[in-house]
């Protein structure tokens, strides 16, 4: 079952994307798109989540704007202002996994947060921030280590472009190490570069792109199933 709900936030509240498994429960997943919005390809990811017997929850960050172009998405996130408005964002995230873990259509305590590319930064902040996140997928994206000190030991599972001038695979190598310790696990896809996940991408690599879903589906199983 597919749907969109209102939730509350501290900036007022806005649009999200619920989506459950058809046999009514599942675990529990924050998804936070990528810099193109709340897009088809990105509810068509969290639509085959919920195939798979999680309850995703996408929080739509942009409220309601969608951008096609990279020329559009650059100049969007110039006028979006991250740096006055990143606490703003990680509170959606965080308004997300409260409405999520109080639902009747999730089982555990326990979530995880997933983000594309701009999604990633927040979803490693959220995981970073709240206990209750003890699973952490990136797809290209998430480099960056938020400025937080860190209540949740999530483990990370993240998956990168080899050629990516978006976030340096050099970049991502070291982020990766410096969490070894923790549980992280980055792969590196050969022939491919940002947003290779997205089918309406030309980016696009199918063998690529499912390959990672099938490790992300398998680590969120075994991060957030029973005896976990």
């Amino acid at each position: 079952m597919q749907q969109t709900i209102r939730i509350d936030s501290r900036d007022g509240g806005t649009d999200a994307y619920l989506a459950t498994p058809e046999g009514g429960s599942g675990l529990p997943v924050v998804a936070l798109h990528a810099w193109w919005g709340l897009n088809p390809d990105f509810r068509d990811f969290v639509d085959r989540l919920a195939g798979d017997g999680f309850t995703v929850i996408a929080p739509d960050l942009f409220d309601g704007t969608v951008l096609g172009t990279i020329e559009e998405a650059e100049k969007f996130s110039e006028e979006l202002d991250e740096e006055n408005n990143a606490e703003r964002l990680l509170g959606r995230g965080a308004a997300a996994l409260d409405h999520l873990l109080a639902l009747p259509q999730t089982t555990g305590e326990r979530a995880a947060a997933l983000g594309f590319s701009f999604g990633g930064v927040y979803a490693r902040w959220l995981a970073k921030t709240r206990q209750e996140v003890t699973a952490l997928v990136t797809y290209y994206g998430g480099a960056w280590d938020p400025p937080a000190e860190a209540s949740s030991g999530a483990a990370w599972l993240s998956h990168w472009a080899a050629e990516d001038p978006y976030e340096a695979p050099e970049d991502a190598r070291e982020a990766v190490a410096a969490q070894a310790g923790a549980g992280a696990v980055g792969h590196f896809y050969e022939g491919t570069r940002h947003w290779f996940a997205e089918a309406g991408r030309p980016e696009y690599v199918e063998a690529a792109s499912e390959l990672a879903y099938r490790r992300t589906v398998d680590f969120l199983r075994q991060a957030l199933g029973e005896g976990a």
